[in-house]
């Protein structure tokens, strides 16, 4: 059986690292990046990969920089979009009220820190690769990059969804712009 890289959080304390991994809360991003955010898009996620080096032994992720995760949300509180990007060295731009102006998402600007632990790929929590908890379909799901299971944690973010979101890869694993966002109902 396969590895998986589980994402447990907790709420930052004041004062936490910016740039840290985490859930919600100011982004670090480049300064390059600034005006290239939808104004219906919010920030998820992200991830310094240095945090996970040890536990990504079969490197499918860069072990320097960032990975991030925005999510468009244009159709409405659900049906959301995923605009995935990395970021090959240290960000130098905190964006604070990120989620802000954005309706039904102003209430997810408040931090919540990763640990990342190794885990089977399919156990049931928010994680980084494996397998799809629940998959309910004949074909063989995509190649996983993240699955976010709602009730693991006390963020609150999409918890009235029984079942998961997953953030697959299309064809090449290296591309994180044809990232395949899809919630599954349990």
């Amino acid at each position: 059986m396969s590895r998986a890289i589980r994402i447990k959080v907790k709420k930052a304390p004041e004062g936490y690292d910016l740039g840290a991994s985490k859930f919600f809360g100011t982004p670090t991003v480049p300064l390059a990046w600034e005006e290239d955010f939808d104004d219906d898009e919010i920030f998820l996620c992200q991830i310094r990969l240095s945090d996970i080096a040890e536990l990504d032994r079969e490197n499918r992720l860069p072990h320097t920089g960032y990975l991030y995760i925005f999510l468009h949300t244009e159709d409405g509180k659900y049906h959301l979009g995923a605009d995935v990007r990395y970021h090959d060295s240290e960000p130098d731009l905190a964006i604070d009220d990120f989620n802000a102006a954005v309706e039904d998402y102003e209430r997810y600007t408040e931090a919540y820190l990763m640990e990342f632990s190794e885990v089977d790929e399919d156990e049931i929590c928010t994680r980084l690769f494996g397998v799809p908890s629940d998959w309910p379909h004949e074909d063989a799901p995509p190649k996983l990059l993240m699955q976010y299971d709602p009730l693991d944690s006390q963020i609150g973010f999409l918890d009235s969804l029984d079942g998961f979101v997953y953030f697959f890869f299309c064809d090449d694993e290296k591309n994180f712009e044809n990232i395949i966002l899809m919630e599954e109902y349990s």
